[in-house]
């Protein structure tokens, strides 16, 4: 199964892709063996396998939380959107990042994600609502310069 992962891992496929199937891989492979473990009533070994599941799992969900984070801020700062501090000013972690156990890394919790979609979600339509605005002129524009010269046409037909 292992070597199976790190295919997975080298395919040239969008990064979505790889970890669904990663997380997939891992979840059967473990679904599996505990299961050949309580049929053989090991229960030491479906121990430490269940231990080894949420690892591998916690370490996956720290890689899925890396890129979704990666992209999300990504996003915000081309859209110039303030992403929320990592620490509240009293010097507490803030409820919108974690520090990932394994990496040390940090990445945006669920609420952090839904707080800087929201920001996007506004700038965009705030910028959608701006470009709206030019729409009604330019159609307002192209309606007279077409009765413009549709009049032309007209008298210059007539001489």
């Amino acid at each position: 199964m292992i070597s199976l992962l790190r295919i997975v891992a080298k395919l040239p496929i969008p990064t979505e892709w790889r970890l669904s199937w990663q997380r997939t891989l891992l979840e059967k492979a473990y679904a599996k063996d505990i299961s050949a473990a309580r049929k053989l009533k090991e229960t030491e070994k479906v121990e430490s396998l269940e231990h080894d599941q949420r690892f591998e799992i916690d370490l996956h969900d720290e890689e899925e939380d890396a890129y979704l984070t990666k992209q999300l801020l990504s996003k915000a700062r081309k859209l110039r959107v303030p992403v929320p501090h990592r620490y509240n000013e009293d010097k507490t972690e803030s409820e919108h990042w974690y520090e990932g156990h394994y990496t040390g890394r940090w990445y945006l919790t669920t609420r952090g994600f839904s707080a800087l979609r929201e920001e996007i979600r506004r700038e965009v339509k705030a910028r959608h609502e701006s470009r709206a605005q030019w729409v009604v002129w330019l159609s307002a524009l192209t309606g007279v310069i077409g009765a413009a010269t549709g009049l032309i046409a007209l008298l210059l037909h007539k001489t």
